[in-house]
């Protein structure tokens, strides 16, 4: 049995009209991952640990650092009140 070739699957995605807007939207969630977990590890913080301070949960700050999902600024801004941050600066670019 011959094997499926995917080799023109990435061309045409990077044709969609949308693609642009959603690698920037996947690089935003990946600076804000890193930075959030770089800022927890600083202040020796478990997961739960920020998520009781911040009133959220885990999985929630989980699933920021690693990118899984598109956080509201409400939220981010009580994670890194919870941290201790009166600003939030991500690089761009």
């Amino acid at each position: 049995m011959k094997a499926k070739t995917y080799t023109n699957v990435f061309r045409q995605a990077e044709r969609h009209p949308a693609s642009g807007a959603y690698l920037e939207e996947a690089r935003a969630r990946i600076r804000l991952a890193e930075a959030l977990y770089h800022e927890r590890r600083i202040k020796s913080l478990t997961m739960a640990e920020l998520a009781k301070k911040a009133g959220t949960t885990p999985a929630v700050i989980s699933r920021i650092e690693n990118a899984q999902v598109s956080a509201g600024i409400d939220l981010i801004g009580k994670i890194f009140r919870a941290l201790g941050k009166r600003e939030l600066s991500l690089m761009i670019g």
